[in-house]
């Protein structure tokens, strides 16, 4: 039985033409690019390319201003934002946790579609993050990197479809970026996530990302193999 190897799994997000302009300052210049399930795309370029920019138009935390975006081949705008946003997961630069304990943040996603996460499977992502036995700490007494791994275990708890990572690790130390940065790996392995991930740190790119897109100028200036786009 002779099967093609060559082809490609499903296109899960599609940006059209994809623009956002403030007061006359354009941020993403129209961005056309697609991602296949499974692909890990590292967003590479220069300080202002507009990488974050359009990092943040993927879920609608900004809006665009030209262009659009297709998940599964349906337009975004369709989607209510909330349900856009379980499925399309975002962790941040800068870990924003709520007030209460990490329970109720990882919790709080489920729960706004009335759903419990079970206790096993709070626990299980907890020692997925590396913070096993953290359900009843209170956020405001954790280290960045905790934080940041509590951030991840919260987006994870919502199943996404897709993440998004912009600078997941720009904020730690050295040694904690490191192995935030080889949890991120396991778990977009274990679980064959879909991720774009924002970086300005070409080793990371490599580390991390089978392919790479450079912006510059808030356009789409090159993609391909992770190596040969970050050597070039």
């Amino acid at each position: 039985m002779h099967s093609d190897l060559s082809r490609l799994p499903p296109v899960i997000l599609e940006t059209v033409h994809l623009s956002r302009a403030v007061g006359g300052q354009v941020l993403v210049d129209d961005v056309s690019i697609q991602v296949h399930a499974g692909d890990v795309l590292a967003i590479v370029g220069p300080s202002g390319a507009g990488k974050s920019s359009f990092l943040r138009l993927l879920n609608r935390l900004d809006e665009p201003t030209g262009g659009t975006v297709l998940l599964e081949g349906q337009d975004y705008r369709e989607l209510m934002p909330q349900v856009l946003r379980r499925r399309v997961g975002m962790v941040m630069q800068l870990p924003y946790l709520f007030a209460g304990t990490v329970a109720d943040n990882i919790l709080f996603g489920p729960r706004q579609r009335d759903e419990e996460l079970p206790r096993g499977q709070l626990e299980s992502l907890l020692q997925r993050v590396g913070l096993a036995g953290y359900a009843g700490r209170k956020s405001d007494t954790l280290s960045v990197g905790e934080a940041q791994r509590v951030s991840l275990a919260r987006t994870l708890a919502n199943q996404p479809e897709l993440l998004l990572l912009d600078e997941p690790t720009s904020a730690l130390d050295p040694g904690t970026r490191r192995d935030v940065e080889a949890l991120i790996c396991s778990i977009i392995r274990d679980q064959g996530l879909t991720c774009l991930i924002v970086t300005h740190d070409a080793g990371q790119a490599v580390r991390m990302a089978d392919r790479a897109a450079v912006m510059d100028g808030g356009r789409l200036v090159r993609t391909g193999p992770v190596e040969e786009v970050v050597d070039a």
